[in-house]
């Protein structure tokens, strides 16, 4: 698994196709999907993550709408991998200090989105502030960018 690896606000850093694998000195790992914002006034879309918040630690993942902005918590959200979907609605709550940021822990959900077959692109259908949005992720790296955090998250 080749990546040039650097540093970047402190993380270390490496690309795998779409995927960022990025790690923390306090031992924070991530794997980073970001769509770009369109209309160039945020740093990206909508974003996808897979966290590891310490060292072995169960994954999280994490959906972040920035422009659309998603609406209230408890709206219809689910994810799909081609005809493969899995309903989030109750299951990725908005966190109270960061209100575009849905987390998921619950283990069965989390072991669905990580350990699904190999895929090639990810649909998250939610509730923007202006009706229905979906943002499509390319799934290209995840998989070797998550070896990547597993390995340096034990270091």
């Amino acid at each position: 698994m080749r990546a040039t690896v650097h540093t970047r606000f402190d993380e270390t850093r490496a690309n795998f196709d779409n995927s960022l694998g990025a790690c923390r000195p306090d031992g924070y790992c991530s794997v980073v999907l970001a769509l770009t914002d369109p209309s160039g006034q945020a740093a990206y879309a909508q974003q996808f993550r897979i966290a590891r918040p310490t060292p072995g630690a169960a994954y999280v993942v994490e959906l972040v709408a920035v422009t659309p902005m998603n609406a209230d918590d408890g709206q219809p959200m689910s994810i799909a991998f081609g005809s493969r979907r899995i309903d989030l609605t109750g299951k990725a709550p908005l966190q109270t200090n960061n209100l575009n940021l849905f987390e998921i822990t619950d283990a069965a959900t989390v072991s669905a989105i990580v350990r699904a077959p190999p895929r090639h692109v990810m649909r998250w259908t939610y509730q923007s502030e202006v009706g229905p949005a979906e943002a499509w992720f390319s799934l290209g790296g995840v998989t070797r960018a998550l070896s990547w955090i597993d390995c340096m998250g034990r270091r």
